[in-house]
């Protein structure tokens, strides 16, 4: 058999957490293995995820440890944008600023029903 017909295996979808705190970036992780087979990369700074990110096509949602001003002064936002990625920050803040900057906010404590709501919900435009 040639490889041209051989199936295609799906890819699986990529979700990246940026967690210092080894408990929650577990419970993080957990839950987002929930809905299936999935690569989740874990980071505990944003500088080990700038390089860890280097030769990943593509993010379906990161979580991050930050507040929307430090995702986007990091640069963190429009990189994981470009990658695709549904932005979740898990720091609180304003709810309104966060959705009006295409982001989802993940408020602390969470439940493994938060983070699946979040993964699941539309898009925002």
């Amino acid at each position: 058999m040639s490889h041209a017909a051989l199936p295609v295996a799906k890819a699986h979808p990529t979700y990246v957490v940026l967690e210092r705190d080894a408990l929650i970036s577990a419970d993080l992780i957990q839950a987002i293995e929930t809905l299936g087979p999935c690569r989740v990369m874990h980071f505990s700074s944003v500088d080990e995820m700038a390089s860890g990110l280097e030769g990943v096509g593509s993010v379906d949602a990161a979580f991050l440890e930050l507040r929307l001003d430090e995702a986007l002064a990091s640069g963190l936002a429009t990189n994981l944008g470009k990658l695709g990625a549904r932005l979740v920050l898990t720091l609180g803040e304003d709810v309104e600023r966060v959705m009006s900057a295409g982001c989802r906010l993940l408020l602390r404590p969470f439940t493994e029903r938060m983070v699946l709501d979040v993964l699941t919900e539309p898009a925002t435009a």
